[in-house]
């Protein structure tokens, strides 16, 4: 077995379990064992992990869900799926512990709670069927804020001494908080689940005292048995087309697409493994395979940006699936056009003629190297069509695209799909 590199995990403040500053972290696509634990897949291997009848498990959900918490359940619904979890909430008092990071930002906390009675739910772990143990404001020592939260009005409180404050996101972003006290080990269910597993080794095994699931819903719960597999992987371009995609292929293949917006190459490559899933599993496996990082790329520099998109190569190679890269649709002409690239190396950021002058080349010189990926030109095809279907968009300044436009750049993927499947 290989050596799983470990990361130091020092939480002795954060939450009532007050790990040990000893222990250690792995996390990735949880993969079947047996009764005692299971393992979790990354991009350093498959690596072994035992429970004990102390390991926590708790769900990982963004702030946004919460709003589907509906008396004793929760709603979870799969991105870029129609899949619907559901979740059962036990009765009883929840408590609600924000933690944070201490000094100026423990201050910062500090003065909206007192002026504003607001705390941002950075931070927040909730404990179902839990009173609080004790009721405090975070102090240098213990940088945690502990009270009742109340998830029945809007917007949600945090109670602490008597005092409600409105614990939420209202100031911009997103976050994720840890639901405890609703699952158990019975629930880390394989294929359909990521892991972070906090704990320490014994040797090879990895011991779990928590477990944070994050669930990605079952690929292949929906599919067809008789039809081909195909994974479609980009950022919010690939949500632009997935409507006009799906109308082109339907009843041809299973479309399925990673639960995120892949984003930038970065994201790809530290991802690409989870997004891949357990595709050497029986009905699990993948026939074709698109990608595409490019936008979120637009300020990157060429050397990482192509070792990025070779680690992602990489791995789709493993999954023997017939490969498409997608070229980045490009930057209308309503922004500023692309300068040189900038002393640090790096491209100069969402401007028009990006794509064209820098990151669409600079990706074909990796797709040549493997000649195995055939190649859907996104960019070309939006350009044949300047002064017409795309007359308005390339006026504009936006690089989303929506309605009829949206809708031919899917049946032009679906196009390269179906011409290296031989499919008709």
């Amino acid at each position: 077995m290989r050596t799983l590199v470990l990361t130091l995990f020092l939480t002795s403040w954060v939450n009532p379990l007050a790990f040990s500053q000893s222990a250690t972290e792995a996390h990735g696509l949880i993969i079947p064992r047996d009764n005692d634990g299971m393992y979790v897949r990354n991009l350093e291997g498959q690596f072994e992990i035992t429970w004990t009848s102390k390991t926590k498990v708790a769900l990982v959900v963004n702030t946004r869900l919460l709003g589907r918490l509906k008396g004793d359940h929760l709603t979870y619904k799969i991105q870029s799926s129609k899949e619907v979890v559901t979740y059962f909430i036990p009765k009883g008092p929840v408590t609600g512990i924000k933690t944070t990071r201490g000094g100026k930002i423990l201050q910062r906390d500090l003065q909206a709670a007192e002026k504003e009675k607001w705390l941002s739910e950075n931070g927040l772990n909730l404990y179902f069927n839990q009173k609080p143990a004790r009721e405090q404001l975070g102090t240098p020592d213990d940088p945690r804020f502990i009270g009742t939260w109340n998830p029945a009005i809007k917007p949600r409180t945090l109670a602490i001494n008597g005092t409600k404050y409105e614990i939420s996101m209202k100031k911009g972003g997103q976050t994720s908080v840890l639901l405890y006290n609703l699952l158990s080990v019975k629930d880390c269910k394989p294929f359909i689940n990521r892991a972070r597993v906090v704990g320490r080794k014994r040797g090879d095994v990895f011991i779990a005292e928590e477990i944070h699931l994050d669930p990605i819903g079952n690929q292949a719960a929906l599919d067809d048995s008789k039809l081909p597999r195909y994974l479609f992987i980009g950022d919010s371009i690939s949500g632009n087309y997935d409507k006009g995609l799906r109308e082109a292929l339907a009843g041809k293949f299973n479309l399925h697409h990673p639960p995120t917006n892949c984003g930038p190459s970065g994201k790809g490559a530290n991802s690409i493994v989870n997004w891949l899933g357990a595709f050497d599993q029986p009905g699990r496996h993948w026939d074709v395979i698109s990608f595409n990082h490019g936008h979120w790329d637009s300020k990157n520099d060429k050397a990482t940006y192509q070792a990025n998109l070779e680690k992602i190569i990489a791995q789709l190679k493993k999954t023997k699936a017939k490969l498409i890269w997608v070229t980045t649709c490009p930057v209308p002409n309503g922004y500023d056009l692309a300068g040189p690239i900038e002393a640090n190396g790096k491209a100069p950021g969402r401007t028009a003629g990006v794509m064209k002058k820098y990151l669409n080349p600079w990706a074909l010189e990796v797709v040549k190297r493997h000649p195995q990926i055939s190649i859907c030109d996104q960019w070309q095809y939006c350009k044949d069509q300047e002064n017409t279907l795309y007359k308005d968009w390339w006026a504009g300044k936006n690089v989303h695209f929506k309605g009829e436009p949206a809708d031919k750049l899917g049946h032009f993927l679906a196009q390269q799909v179906l011409k290296v499947t031989k499919e008709k």
